[in-house]
């Protein structure tokens, strides 16, 4: 009998301390009162840099569980867990170098580190501490802006246990300038993917740009059209509203409104497709799903990226068009709304960037092929419907027809230029 109360109490004590270590590491702070614990408040913190040749700055906090009546030390470190978190939440960080970053103690500014490593002392009656990260500014040429690179960092040591809550990622809103081409009426840019491009049922299409203004080919109606092609459903683009449409006909459920549509405002239009549901972000919102059957990309497929007829074609800034075999995640398309593409991406099957030292180029890792297209009409207006009105021609005769705009300034919402 008493074997069997001594091994019922031995169970209620290991499931008290499993309750007790359940309750601790749970995250609601009014469940850590009452056991000592170390942990971070937040996952992740953002430094935003003023301008790219300017160093950014941010600060995140370790926290107690509780008040402790004696100084607790706790030793943070630079750990490169990218690889298993970006596996996890399909994203692309690259740990930043320590050399370009500091960590200072908040309020002591003696104890520093450039190492990517600090201990840092929370003192009776306290319950946290504050570390600033210091990153000094970033060569594009050493750090280029299409990896996005970030800090890491973990609590590797404590006189307190540890929760499973140790991890912040410090990102990096890096501004950068860059060339863009103003792209005049009547011309427009197409792209035929290789044949080793494996087909594939499900993908991503992106395009970045900026309409001087929304053409109407008959004074009233306007019919600019994006990513032509089997890929996608024929698209109307207005300001306000886009609309995809869904067979021959017009129909009030294709098109969707918004204001980020709009002259001399930059705009990201994104399609996401899988199991017959087409997803429109725009400035990475989602704005409307639609139901399309039947779409895909294929080896060998030719996209005309916008309409070419010069009556339903206008000036316009372009930059960054990009496919991709998969539906990138609402977090990939947000954290890639201004920043370059990473030639790297997982999936990524087409990519321009349009920049003056590139060109046009395909720069993935596939032999696409760069299409060049001129409107044939010398009229701005009427319908000019059919493959008579455009036809391809060479690279130099696009090219002259570029006007490049140098020093760009990303992110924001209309033409800025940094000198």
């Amino acid at each position: 009998m008493k074997n069997i109360l001594f091994k019922l109490t031995g169970v209620a004590f290991f499931l008290g301390l499993t309750a007790c270590q359940e309750k601790l590491d749970s995250g609601n702070n009014n469940s850590l009162a009452t056991v000592p614990a170390v942990y971070m408040s937040a996952d992740n913190t953002s430094i935003s840099f003023a301008k790219s040749t300017q160093s950014g700055s941010t600060n995140f906090e370790i926290r107690l569980s509780n008040l402790r009546d004696r100084n607790e030390t706790i030793t943070i470190s630079a750990v490169d867990f990218f690889p298993e978190y970006n596996k996890k939440n399909t994203t692309t960080y690259k740990m930043l170098p320590a050399s370009e970053y500091k960590l200072v103690e908040k309020g002591n500014a003696s104890n520093s580190s450039t190492n990517g490593s600090l201990t840092v002392t929370v003192k009776p009656g306290q319950t946290s501490v504050q570390v600033d990260v210091e990153v000094n500014p970033l060569n594009e040429d050493t750090y280029p802006m299409g990896i996005k690179y970030a800090i890491p960092l973990r609590i590797v040591s404590s006189s307190l246990p540890i929760l499973s809550k140790k991890d912040v990622i410090v990102t990096l809103n890096r501004p950068f300038k860059t060339s863009v081409p103003k792209i005049k009426q009547g011309y427009a840019l197409g792209l035929k993917l290789a044949d080793n491009i494996e087909a594939s049922e499900e993908f991503t299409v992106q395009g970045l740009f900026l309409y001087e203004k929304f053409h109407a080919y008959d004074g009233v109606h306007v019919n600019m059209s994006l990513f032509q092609g089997a890929m996608l459903p024929y698209t109307r683009i207005d300001a306000g509203k886009i609309q995809v449409k869904n067979g021959g006909g017009d129909s009030p459920d294709d098109w969707a409104i918004t204001s980020d549509i709009a002259p001399m405002k930059w705009c990201q239009i994104t399609f996401t497709y899988k199991d017959s549901f087409l997803k429109l972000y725009i400035n990475g919102k989602l704005i409307k799903t639609y139901q399309r059957p039947s779409l895909k990309i294929e080896p060998g497929m030719r996209i005309n990226i916008e309409n070419t007829q010069t009556s339903y074609s206008a000036t316009r800034y372009f930059r960054e068009f990009r496919i991709w075999n998969r539906v990138l995640t609402d977090a990939e398309i947000i954290d890639g709304l201004y920043l370059p593409a990473d030639p790297d991406s997982k999936g990524l099957v087409a990519y321009l960037p349009l920049t003056e030292k590139e060109g046009c180029k395909d720069k993935s890792h596939y032999d696409n092929t760069t299409i060049y297209r001129k409107g044939t009409s010398r009229s701005n207006s009427g319908i000019q419907d059919g493959g008579q009105f455009v036809k391809d021609i060479d690279e130099s005769e696009f090219i002259s027809k570029i006007e490049w705009k140098e020093n760009v300034k990303f992110p924001a919402q209309g033409l800025e230029t940094e000198e």
